[in-house]
């Protein structure tokens, strides 16, 4: 059984939600995806330590994904003694350390004086993957990921996420789309194939018909068809009032520490 729990369901800038992050559990695998700020926090009011966690995927580069990895490995370093797995492209990963981590991490007194430059792998155990294709993210667990490229930002390297035990069963297949635009055809799929689809939501267009928004808009979510809006499960909202998703004819707005499960 899969076992995902929202630990973050907001925007960059929420104040009233941690940002978008979540957790998979299945057999002995415990994985965050993505690392905003609050993680540590969220990990531990779910009642885990840093040393719990097994795995780290990271879906692209903006700070409300990344911006508590600086913590995370640091502590899971020196704190806990715990060699996390890290989980993403070869390319991404190159960006992660030496666009955000490198400043902060490339020099720590291991020793006094001790002048050695650090890389990311002294943090980390990275696995590099390639996309769009199956893959278990350990050989003896039945755990495996679908990394699928998103349009969010131009030009910067973004992926959404298929959760599965077996791919071939609906009821098995979890879909985390992570930061995109609106992708039809990824949805109309999404729908027949995985048991629930967690989607991208901003509340509001940016421009007319949300011609320079960089995640999918409630409004444009709403013209989707009936048969496929009541598969979908919102978050990454600001801090305005929610509509009546339901009334919407949508699955509903995730909750902070929402379970859901393939059983």
């Amino acid at each position: 059984m899969i076992k995902l729990t929202f630990l973050g369901v907001g925007s960059a800038f929420t104040r009233k939600n941690s940002t978008s992050s979540i957790l998979v559990e299945c057999g002995k695998i415990k994985m965050i995806v993505d690392c905003g700020v609050p993680v540590l926090k969220s990990i531990a009011e779910y009642g885990l330590t840093l040393d719990q966690i097994t795995h780290i995927f990271i879906t692209h580069l903006h700070a409300d994904h990344i911006g508590g990895l600086e913590q995370v490995a640091l502590q899971s370093r020196f704190t806990h003694q715990h060699r996390l797995k890290l989980i993403s492209t070869d390319t991404l990963l190159d960006r992660l350390w030496e666009c955000s981590l490198k400043g902060g991490l490339e020099f720590v007194e291991l020793t006094p004086n001790d002048k050695t430059p650090q890389t990311l792998s002294d943090y980390f155990d990275c696995m590099t993957i390639e996309t769009e294709t199956w893959f278990h993210v350990e050989d003896d667990e039945p755990l495996q990921l679908y990394a699928r490229p998103n349009n969010h930002v131009l030009n910067l390297e973004t992926y959404g996420l298929e959760i599965s035990e077996d791919p071939t069963e609906r009821e098995k297949t979890i879909l985390f789309t992570s930061d995109t635009r609106l992708d039809k055809t990824l949805l109309a799929n999404g729908v027949k194939t995985c048991k629930y689809v967690l989607h991208d939501c901003q509340l509001f267009n940016s421009g007319e018909d949300n011609k320079f928004g960089v995640h999918a808009s409630y409004q444009e979510l709403q013209k989707l068809p009936p048969e496929i809006r009541q598969h979908l499960w919102l978050y990454h909202f600001g801090d305005t009032p929610l509509p009546d998703a339901q009334a919407d004819g949508f699955a509903g707005f995730i909750e902070h520490m929402q379970v859901f499960n393939t059983e």
